[in-house]
């Protein structure tokens, strides 16, 4: 069987499912040569010891479509603005959940399925608990748009991947033109 053939959008967890805009997504075959990108702070897979003390790795689910990224860079060019705020802004990723300090691009290499739609908005608010007086104010909601592609996978594994940019390779406080050049060159753009 394929990974995620029969998993519906309704099964998935309501964090998942709310990180869609209009909490729609498409359930879709995602196809070998797909390239798709993401910004964070780990690698494609990251080590861990589960509940049992056995060594496993995982992956994030979240990914965007090569398309987007490259709609991001050149929108960063034309504007003058940062690659940090504008993926911030259009990938709606809170500061507490993820850096962005580099990009990854992945390659599928085997049929999958996987959810797919726009990105909804975040609100990131102050970090104040609630019920809680403070002497000095908290930094206040900061609202990020969304609108990106996302293409959700949950549950990939090194057999259905290729890494095509590492971590590292490429940071995202890297000059955009180079970014382009250096993807260019790699034959993804």
């Amino acid at each position: 069987m394929v990974l995620n053939e029969d998993l519906r959008f309704d099964q998935l967890p309501a964090s998942v499912r709310n990180s869609f805009n209009g909490l729609v997504a498409k359930h879709e075959r995602i196809k070998p040569g797909t390239l798709l990108y993401k910004f964070t702070d780990w690698d494609v897979f990251n080590a861990y010891t589960d509940k049992n003390g056995l060594p496993r790795e995982s992956t994030s689910a979240f990914w965007g479509t090569i398309d987007d990224l490259l709609d991001v860079l050149d929108y960063c060019q034309e504007t003058g603005k940062t690659l940090p705020d504008c993926i911030r802004q259009r990938n709606a990723v809170l500061h507490n959940w993820n850096g962005l300090n580099s990009l990854l691009v992945i390659r599928i290499s085997q049929d999958v399925y996987g959810f797919t739609g726009n990105i909804g908005p975040q609100t990131e608010k102050g970090y104040a608990r609630e019920g809680k007086a403070y002497a000095r104010p908290f930094t206040a909601p900061v609202s990020f748009w969304g609108g990106a592609s996302q293409v959700y996978l949950p549950g990939l594994q090194r057999s259905h991947i290729s890494e095509v940019v590492p971590a590292e390779t490429v940071l995202i406080r890297d000059d955009t033109t180079a970014i382009v050049d250096f993807l260019t060159s790699l034959v993804l753009v």
